[in-house]
This record gives C-alpha cells, structure tokens and sequence, in this order.
C-alpha cells in the first residue's frame, strides 16, 4: 500500500521602425485593439477587474487594508512540465492584482500565448520572476519581449532569477544571451538599453539565500516579493512569494526541498502551489530533482496554507494525481486544487 493510501484510509519582426513608427502604427489599430479586448473580457471569466479599495501604508510603504487578503489572484498559464505530449503548457503563473496582471512567474515553453488567452496585459506587468532556469520555466521569456512590441507599453520592465553556477548561466547572462547586443535575439537588444526604445529591461541576478534571510524587493507601492533558495539537484533554484493586498501566494518551483524549509517559507500563506512531477517510486536522479507526493503531503500540512495547488504534472506524476489531491485533502485544512491550464483562483480571507 502507498504512503498516500495509508494517509487516506487513515484519515501557462519590428526591425528598423522608429519609436514613431510603431506610435503611428498603434493609433491606426487602436480602434479594433479595443474592439477585441472588449470582446475578450466580456467572454471570459478567467481575469475580470476587480474594485479597489481604500487602502492605508504599513512600515514598507506597502498597501494594506482592513479588508485582509483582497482583489488578489493567481492563474495558472501553464501546469506542466518540459514534456511534448502532455496536454499542457509549461510552467507559468500569473498574479493578477485589483485586475491587472502584475507578476508573471516563470515562462515556460507556450506561456506568452496563454498570456493573451488569459486576458493579461503585457503594459500592466511588472516583474517577471524566473524560479530556474530549464527551458520548461523561461524559454518563451523573447517571445513576452517581442510580442510586447505591439503593446503600447512604456514603463520598464524587471526581471529577476537565480545566480549561475558551472551548469547553468545566471540571470543577467541568460537574458543577455538571448535579448542582449550579442544575444541570439539581438534584433531586441534595444529593450536592454536605457533610453533606446520605449522601455527598458533590467535584470536581477539572485544568489544564495535562506529562509532566515530571504532576498526582499518592493516592486511597487502594493506588491513586493520574496526568494528563497530551493534544492533542484545541482540547477540554481529559486522558491517566490509575493506579497499583495494583504495576501501571500507562494510558488515551490522545482525543488527536493532538501532544506526542509519550504514549509516554513510558506506559512500561513493564502496560496501555496506544489510542483508535482514525480510519484513515490521514482528514481534517485527524479527524487534528486523533484519532491515525492510523500513529502508533498507533508509541506502542505506544515505550511497550513489556506489554498493549495498541485501543478507542473507530468505523464509519470498524473495517475496518482487524484489520490494526492484527496491525501492533501485529509491532512491539510485549505481547499486543494489539481492544476489545470488557465485556472484562475481567487485570494481572499477564509471562513
């Protein structure tokens, strides 16, 4: 009998044309721009704005309200992993905050089209949060930048992500390596430049850090975010929490949880999403990289997360999918969900 049947029975070309070209291009489609994303929002229930209210400041300069957690949600782009025939769109999230899309972590392989079935905006965005570095979690980063050329965006742009190591490039030389002067994208090297285009992109580069002393970053004046190292065998990984209208989701990305502290990490949080890519029974390399359902079940009744969510599912992990749900279901109090592309769930306080 698994671990998880004894737990249950006990209990997501622009070349060479001036700033004023793509200005004049933009007013000429303006009209049919709004047209469809009218239609868009009309239709679709996935990303409706939501009323913002009043709101005070605390110590940081954060908003905060009486209210609680509010007019916060997270929808997930994509909810699996580097696989072909899955079904699913590698890993992606966005956090959309008083219905506007403000945070994007991860993106993966088809993100930046779910993007726009989503409903988000690339001019709403304001910080795209890499958990690591494996095609599955960043390969559609150009496509956000190019696709954004035919936005009418103007504020800059964050990107933020792990260090490097001998096996993989840190943040900084990823996104110059792809988007940079010398880059293989380098026709959008103007994005990376300060005053060439109509924004710029800016990087982050995370190194190690702990759960006692977390990387900390306000990005505006009513969300900020956190990074916490993560174990994923020998690739630079990153946990994220953001921080918004008094609510606290947090994303594991792919990690062993060697440390122990993801729990910790996301405690109390009002979302905490799991990456479940491996069953019990995997192999030393598979458990190297990723947690086992076991141990799943475990963060989450440590974390007390008031919702959970079970995403990046693989061919290997989804047979047991439904009974790691309903395991979780047993040990853990917050609602759990099994990741599904374009799954948008609401954060609020809870009865």
């Amino acid at each position: 009998m698994t671990v998880i049947n004894k737990r249950l029975s006990n209990a997501r070309s622009g070349i060479g044309l001036t700033r004023q070209d793509k200005q004049r291009g933009r007013k000429q489609t303006a009209f049919f721009c709004a047209m469809t994303t009218t239609a868009i929002l009309s239709f679709s229930a996935l990303a409706q704005p939501l009323s913002q209210p009043s709101t005070t400041s605390d110590d940081a300069g954060l908003s905060t309200s009486p209210m609680g957690c509010h007019n916060v949600s997270v929808q997930i782009l994509g909810s699996g992993g580097p696989e072909l025939d899955d079904g699913r769109t590698s890993s992606a999230y966005v956090v959309w905050v008083n219905g506007s899309a403000r945070v994007l972590v991860d993106a993966g392989s088809g993100s930046s089209v779910q993007f726009g079935a989503a409903g988000a905006t690339f001019e709403s965005l304001e910080v795209i949060l890499l958990s690591h570095l494996h095609t599955d979690h960043s390969a559609d980063l150009p496509s956000f930048v190019k696709g954004g050329y035919f936005t009418d965006r103007e504020k800059d742009l964050i990107i933020m992500g792990p260090e490097g190591n001998d096996i993989m490039p840190s943040t900084n030389a990823y996104v110059s390596s792809l988007i940079g002067k010398n880059g293989a994208f380098k026709y959008l090297s103007s994005y990376t430049i300060e005053g060439q285009d109509d924004y710029t992109i800016s990087t982050k580069s995370i190194g190690a850090t702990t759960f006692e002393q977390p990387f900390k970053r306000n990005v505006n004046d009513s969300v900020s975010v956190e990074a916490m190292t993560v174990n994923h065998g020998p690739i630079p990984a990153l946990a994220w929490k953001v921080k918004a209208n008094g609510c606290e989701a947090v994303f594991s990305g792919d990690t062993n949880d060697k440390q122990g502290n993801l729990a910790r990490f996301a405690k109390n949080a009002d979302l905490l999403v799991l990456h479940n890519a491996i069953g019990d029974d995997a192999g030393q390399v598979a458990k190297n990289l990723h947690m086992t359902p076991t141990q799943i079940i475990d963060i989450a009744a440590q974390s007390n997360a008031k919702q959970i969510v079970l995403s990046h599912i693989m061919k290997r992990s989804e047979p047991g999918l439904d009974a790691l749900t309903e395991a979780i279901t047993v040990v853990a109090e917050g609602r759990v969900y099994a990741a599904e592309d374009l799954m948008n769930i609401t954060l609020s306080e809870q009865e």
